[in-house]
C-alpha cells in the first residue's frame, strides 16, 4: 500500500470514528482525546489529521454525513413507489436504519458552540441534505396537503426520527409506527 493511500485509509478511521461519537455524544460531550482513545492512538498523532481541530473535525464529519443521507434519500425519492404513503414508509424506514441526526440537538446545543461561519456551514448542510429533498418531495403532492410543503416535511422528518425512542417504549413494531405515523401526518387524529 502507498504511503498516500495508507494517509487516505488513516484518516478515513478518524471521520468514521469521529462522526460515531459526535452523532452519539454531540460536539461539546466530545473531546479530541476521546476520538484518540476510540482509534486507540495519542492525541497528539491526531492533530496530523485533523490540523484544524475539533470544530473543523465536527463540521467536515457532519456536511459529509449529511451528504451521503442526501444522495440515498435523493435516490430513494427518484426511484420510490408513486402513491404518496408507500414512498413516505419506503423513507421512513430507510430512516430508521440510519443513527438519529438529533437535529433537535444540532440546532439547540451543537451549532450555538460553533463559530459563526462554521454554524452556518453545517446549517446550510442540514437544510440542503435533508429539509431540501423532503420540502420538494412533499411539493410535488402540494395540491393534495392542506399545509405548506415545508411544514409537512419538517414534521414528517421529526416525527420519524421521534420513532428510534418510541419505539423501544410500546408494543408496536416499526410497521406499525411508520403506519401510524404518515396516518396522523397525512389524515390527522380526530375521527372524521
Amino acid at each position: 500500500m502507498s504511503q498516500r493511500s495508507g494517509e487516505a485509509s488513516s484518516r478515513e478511521l478518524v471521520l468514521e470514528a469521529a462522526e460515531q461519537l459526535f452523532a452519539s455524544r454531540g460536539y461539546a460531550a466530545v473531546t479530541l482525546k476521546d476520538i484518540a482513545k476510540q482509534l486507540g492512538i495519542k492525541q497528539a498523532s491526531l492533530y496530523y489529521h485533523v490540523p484544524g481541530g475539533k470544530e473543523d473535525l465536527f463540521v467536515e464529519v457532519m456536511v459529509r454525513h449529511l451528504e451521503r443521507r442526501r444522495e440515498t434519500l435523493e435516490q430513494i425519492i427518484a426511484t420510490g413507489p408513486p402513491r404518496l404513503e408507500d414512498c413516505l414508509t419506503q423513507i421512513a424506514t430507510w430512516l430508521l436504519t440510519q443513527p438519529p441526526l438529533n437535529i433537535s440537538r444540532l440546532v439547540r446545543t451543537d451549532l450555538p458552540d460553533l463559530a459563526p461561519e462554521k454554524a452556518d456551514q453545517v446549517d446550510q448542510a442540514i437544510r440542503r441534505c435533508v429539509l431540501t429533498p423532503m420540502e420538494q418531495f412533499f411539493g410535488q403532492y402540494q395540491e393534495q396537503l392542506r399545509g405548506e410543503a415545508g411544514f409537512t416535511a419538517g414534521m414528517f422528518l421529526t416525527a420519524v426520527e421521534s420513532l428510534h425512542v418510541v419505539k423501544q417504549l410500546g408494543p408496536l413494531n416499526q410497521e406499525q409506527l411508520i403506519a401510524g405515523v404518515i396516518d396522523l401526518l397525512l389524515y390527522g387524529s380526530l375521527k372524521q
